[in-house]
C-alpha cells in the first residue's frame, strides 16, 4: 500500500510539474500553440487593437465563422470560453517563459481546449461565447 508521500507524488505527476502547475513545459506549449496555428487559424500573427489591422486574416476568420467582419473582430480569446486568465492560472503561466508570440498579444491567458498559452487579441476557429452571469449582491453598493 502507497504511503501518503507516494500517492501526492504519483497524484503530482498526473496534475503537472513539481509545484503542482498544470500547464506543462514550454517546448509542448509551443508544439500545442503551432497545432493550433497549422490547424485552427490561430492569430493573428501581429495582434492589434487598431480596428483596420490584419484585414486579411479578420475576412478569413468571418468566412470560416460564416458572420461579418466585424463580428469576426469582436470574437477574441479574451471573450472565448475556453480562456482562462484567473489570477491562479497566470501565476501558473508565470513558469512559462514570455516568447515572441507574447510580445503583441494584449496580455496571456491559458486555452483549456488546447493546452497552450494564448492572448487577448487573438482568436481561432475553436472560439466560442464565454458565458456571461451578471450577479447581484445588494451590499456591493450600500448606500450611507
Amino acid at each position: 500500500m502507497a504511503t501518503k508521500m507516494e500517492a501526492a507524488k504519483a497524484l503530482e505527476g498526473l496534475l503537472g510539474d513539481e509545484q503542482g502547475n498544470e500547464i506543462g513545459s514550454a517546448s509542448q506549449n509551443a508544439k500545442n500553440r503551432d497545432n493550433v496555428i497549422k490547424n485552427w487559424s490561430l492569430g493573428p500573427t501581429k495582434a492589434s487593437v487598431d480596428p483596420q489591422a490584419n484585414g486579411e486574416y479578420w475576412r478569413k476568420m468571418a468566412d470560416k465563422w460564416d458572420i461579418d467582419e466585424a463580428q469576426a473582430r469582436r470574437q477574441l480569446c479574451a471573450n472565448c470560453e475556453y480562456f482562462n486568465n484567473t489570477p491562479a492560472m497566470q501565476e501558473q503561466m508565470e513558469a512559462i517563459p514570455l516568447d515572441k508570440f507574447d510580445m503583441d498579444g494584449g496580455g496571456r491567458g491559458y486555452c483549456t481546449k488546447f493546452d497552450f498559452i494564448c492572448h487577448n487579441l487573438r482568436t481561432c476557429q475553436a472560439w466560442e461565447e464565454k458565458p456571461f452571469n451578471e450577479t447581484e449582491d445588494e451590499g456591493d453598493y450600500a448606500e450611507d
